[in-house]
């Protein structure tokens, strides 16, 4: 194989789907090249360094939060991300940040692989079909909104949710199902802006991802 095919490494592709890449424990034995880079997604920027480690968690379900975070970085802007800080210290998170966030996530590459990478998360939600269109009737909604809808949430009521389900195509059941996630994203960040807070909910991810 090696005198016919001279090459330097392997990319391992197609992680973006369920698979965990257990294949990569036996390409170094079958062809006797390293891996050197990871297909996460269709596009040709889609390829990731491999880290033996990171791939060690993977295959064993625990996720891989530091790819996570890297990939993160790559697309959060610093400076927004300060303004974004200084909102979550006001609690004045509104419908406008939480539209650039959704934005920001969708940037990072496959959902499917989005998941994999969080603690815990591949079990939680094992059956249930991430679609990367997901985010999409989100958006619409939001859109749909008023200016002033979105910087006060607290504005919502029931002639406003059938003013933005007509409008953005869905139903008031799904713009009460935003206004929940927005809520619970919300929440969230303002725990994120606790430090001690953040530190037990990773340690909860991370017991999450042993189970």
């Amino acid at each position: 194989f090696n005198e016919r095919l001279d090459f330097d490494g392997v990319v391992l592709t197609k992680l973006d789907g369920d698979t965990r890449g257990g294949a990569a424990l036996s390409i170094k034995a079958v062809v006797n090249k390293p891996i050197k880079f990871v297909g996460t997604g269709e596009k040709m920027d889609a390829l990731d360094v491999f880290h033996p480690n990171r791939m060690a968690d993977r295959i064993l379900g625990m996720g891989d939060v530091v790819s996570l975070v890297e990939r993160a970085q790559q697309q959060f802007d610093e400076e927004e991300a300060k303004k974004l800080q200084s909102k979550i210290r006001k609690n004045t998170f509104d419908y406008n940040d939480f539209l650039s966030q959704i934005r920001q996530v969708t940037k990072m590459g496959d959902m499917k692989d989005l998941v994999g990478m969080i603690p815990g998360m591949k079990k939680a939600m094992k059956g249930v079909e991430v679609d990367n269109d997901a985010f999409k009737p989100i958006e619409a909604m939001i859109q749909s909104m008023t200016p002033a809808e979105r910087e006060n949430p607290g504005l919502m009521s029931s002639s406003r949710k059938k003013r933005i389900a007509s409008g953005s195509g869905t139903s008031v059941e799904e713009v009460n199902k935003l206004i929940k996630q927005f809520e619970q994203t919300r929440k969230m960040m303002q725990m994120m802006g606790d430090k001690r807070k953040m530190m037990n909910m990773m340690n909860q991810m991370r017991k999450a991802g042993l189970k």
